[in-house]
């Protein structure tokens, strides 16, 4: 025998029928339910062969090899979360559990690791966003976030006894510049002509960092200087432009490979700047109102992430059509600094369809009153690589 969550107790129906029998001749009075009434339905087991825990053609193929099946996700969301509960799957993967989840009216947390998962699970919630709005129902937006630099942080502690020094020591090695002697500030080191600076292992390159860095740079009598960075803030490229043009200076932001983390390893990875991304603001009168759309202009993706045996002819290849990297692009027509990115329109391709807008179609009007606004647009290439940047917009 055993209870349920309410402290009732289960019995067979023979079983039952014979307790029910003694205790009315004891005067007793019970409600008695049974399991296998077909209009109560039956008790789940813990052994469920009546679906497959991995799917080999599922709807939506995502080509993760453990990819569960939607019907598996589905019943275990519906039976172990109320609606509107919240449900937490922390190694995503392809993002089932977070896409039943919404489709269940559940609110959702998803993490990974993988840049891939992430990106994978990103597209497939924006699709059921998309569905949803096309048959009239709700849908709720959502927001991706880095909450951790994992493998720097174990590298920091296991391997560089958490100084930053060492950091610097160990990227520039690896970068093949020369430190300078007595280093203090911001001026770090030279390769050639340049000066050489090695951010924080748990920094973020600001503007403001960049705008002092090209100040020291000047007053050393430089002409060049490299910004050498694990992060760097949004639009920078752009303020580079600003300043290398006030200046006389000129700039390069290179992110730091996060190969030079592998253990025993002694050549150096290619050390290549951060994409580079140009849009602008398209107006048009509709019914009268002025809407606005964003048009990309220009995109030169990093190839950060590119294999060296590969580099050189997708090099080539990045500047003939560098919107072919382009997987997926979105649009926040309304963007303030510090709150969520909000998709007010995004496309993206799939396996099916490989085709890119390169303006979007949205027509965004609603925008409260006239004066000067901010629009974010952010891209993500082909191998899983964001890049932001923000855009003027007067209304």
């Amino acid at each position: 025998m055993q209870r349920d969550k309410e402290g009732r107790w289960f019995y067979t129906r023979r079983r039952m029928s014979r307790k029910a029998t003694a205790d009315e001749m004891a005067g007793k009075a019970h409600t008695i339910t049974y399991v296998d009434d077909p209009k109560k339905g039956t008790v789940a087991t813990d052994v469920w062969l009546d679906m497959p825990s991995y799917q080999p053609k599922p709807k939506v193929n995502t080509k993760y090899p453990t990819q569960k099946p939607d019907e598996l996700l589905d019943r275990i969301v519906a039976a172990a979360s109320p609606e509107e509960g919240l449900v937490a799957d922390f190694f995503c993967g392809s993002g089932t559990t977070g896409a039943v989840a919404e489709k269940l009216g559940r609110r959702w947390i998803m993490c990974d690791l993988g840049r891939f998962a992430i990106h994978t699970s990103r597209k497939r919630l924006i699709e059921i966003q998309r569905t949803l709005h096309s048959e009239g129902k709700q849908y709720r937006s959502f927001d991706v976030y880095n909450l951790g630099r994992y493998e720097r942080q174990w590298w920091q502690k296991d391997r560089l006894k958490g100084a930053d020094e060492e950091h610097r020591r160990v990227v520039m090695e690896f970068y093949r510049a020369e430190p300078l002697p007595n280093a203090t500030g911001l001026l770090h080191g030279r390769k050639g002509p340049a000066f050489v600076h090695v951010d924080g292992i748990d920094s973020i390159f600001t503007r403001d960092e960049l705008r002092a860095l090209v100040r020291a740079a000047r007053e050393a009598g430089a002409k060049e200087v490299h910004c050498l960075a694990w992060e760097f803030e949004m639009d920078l490229r752009l303020v580079c432009l600003e300043l290398e043009a006030a200046e006389g200076i000129k700039i390069k932001l290179i992110p730091i490979p996060r190969e030079i983390m592998e253990k025993n390893r002694t050549n150096p990875p290619p050390f290549l700047e951060v994409a580079v991304l140009e849009a602008a603001p398209v107006y048009r009168k509709e019914g009268g109102k002025r809407t606005v759309d964003i048009k990309l202009t220009k995109f030169l993706p990093s190839l950060a992430e590119v294999p060296s045996k590969e580099l050189e002819t997708l090099k080539e290849r990045a500047v003939k059509s560098g919107f072919d990297f382009i997987d997926f692009w979105a649009v926040d027509f309304d963007w303030h600094e510090g709150k969520p990115f909000e998709h007010h329109w995004q496309d993206y391709r799939t396996r099916k369809d490989r085709s890119l807008k390169t303006v979007s179609d949205f027509g965004y009007d609603k925008y409260p009153a006239s004066g000067k606004y901010t629009a974010c647009v952010k891209v993500i290439d082909v191998f899983g690589c964001d890049t932001s940047i923000t855009v003027e917009v007067l209304v």
